[in-house]
């Protein structure tokens, strides 16, 4: 089989299984709720565990983390595609997180796959990747999509000048950052107003 065809493959199948709605899925079956129509209306980990519970939550977000690890190691075991192709299947099994092919194209923020495709890629920038994030989560009052989508930029950077990652790695995860950053401008946009008219509110008093 033409590695084209290999590659072909294993992309579609991962972002099909990057698109499996797992939040939707966990509140359906344990309350039967529909996320989408309660709290920030997300199918992620963070609005699953305030309006499902604790372990749902929890569940939904080991899973969504391990989707884009799945497709990966699957790709580089055993349709033997080239390594440096291996980021760009969780590649899209991130994309299938955010645009959920079983939902009409609407997903999550991508928060769990993003980790998940990190710990893959570069297992060794984490920690370090993890500080930052977490300062950074915190300086911006907890915006998880600030958060998140600050990984794609200071993870390539940390990845190449510190831990000498390959450039396929870098070069794929800068691209799949243009992805989240698609995807998590509303949110984002919609937290700095609130926070922003927030201050402003307190300012006068």
């Amino acid at each position: 089989m033409a590695i084209q065809v290999k590659l072909a493959i294993s992309l579609i199948t991962s972002y099909l299984i990057g698109g499996v709605p797992v939040g939707f899925l966990v509140g359906k079956i344990t309350k039967n709720i529909d996320v989408r129509k309660l709290g920030t209306k997300n199918i992620g980990a963070t609005n699953v565990l305030h309006v499902v519970g604790k372990v749902p939550g929890i569940v939904t977000f080991a899973l969504d983390l391990l989707k884009p690890v799945f497709t990966m190691w699957l790709a580089s075991k055993y349709t033997f595609i080239p390594v440096y192709f291996v980021p760009l299947v969780g590649a899209a099994s991130v994309v299938g997180n955010l645009w959920s092919p079983f939902l009409k194209f609407k997903g999550g923020r991508g928060l769990s796959a993003t980790i998940g495709y990190f710990i893959y890629t570069m297992p060794r920038a984490v920690p370090l990747l993890t500080i930052i994030t977490f300062i950074i989560v915190v300086l911006t009052k907890w915006n998880l999509p600030v958060g998140g989508l600050s990984l794609y930029i200071i993870g390539p950077i940390v990845a190449a000048k510190v831990y000498h990652y390959p450039r396929f790695i870098i070069y794929t995860t800068l691209f799949l950052g243009l992805f989240v950053l698609i995807r998590q401008l509303p949110w984002m946009i919609i937290h700095l107003t609130n926070f922003y008219s927030r201050r402003k509110q307190y300012g006068k008093m």
